[in-house]
């Protein structure tokens, strides 16, 4: 079962949950409504894009919401840049709403644990630009969902 399945489940769940609410609570099922909205317009146009529609992969679908929760997080930032603090704490919440259909991030100590034992296995200590790019390809294929800047950050320290 994809990300699409569980945000077409979720839906109508989130506007019983909306009708339902008053006040704050309210405000914050309308939030995560738009979120699953927007996320499910993104997989649509993801899928409509071409000639012919296409059906995406797990892998896609769960790219598609990534790109929407960092979306969400940029927005957040650009308000928080220009004063405006309610829609950015609005975009988190958006930004939120959809992290609960994405799985569970790797943590921190996971990842640099792998990114050790890599740059030791591939004797890529020193190596610089092409290490950051092995080794990131390699934490790809291992892990399903990782904070890449970290991840990216971690093997610049750990390669100089």
């Amino acid at each position: 079962m994809g990300v699409k399945t569980d945000l077409e489940t979720a839906q109508p769940n989130a506007m019983k949950e909306r009708a339902s609410a008053a006040g704050e609570a309210r405000q914050l099922a309308e939030l995560r409504l738009l979120a699953i909205r927007g996320a499910l317009g993104a997989l649509g146009e993801a899928e409509t894009a071409g000639k012919a529609r296409v059906e995406l992969s797990d892998a896609e679908q769960l790219a598609i919401v990534k790109k929407e929760v960092s979306k969400r997080e940029q927005s957040a930032g650009i308000y928080d840049a220009a004063g405006e603090p309610e829609r950015a704490a609005n975009e988190r919440a958006e930004a939120d709403a959809l992290r609960e259909f994405l799985p569970a991030e790797t943590s921190e100590v996971e990842i640099r644990a792998a990114v050790e034992r890599i740059i030791a296995e591939r004797g890529l200590a020193g190596q610089g630009g092409r290490a950051i790019g092995v080794v990131m390809a390699e934490l790809k294929t291992q892990f399903e969902n990782f904070d890449s800047r970290s991840a990216s950050a971690l093997v610049k320290e750990l390669v100089a």
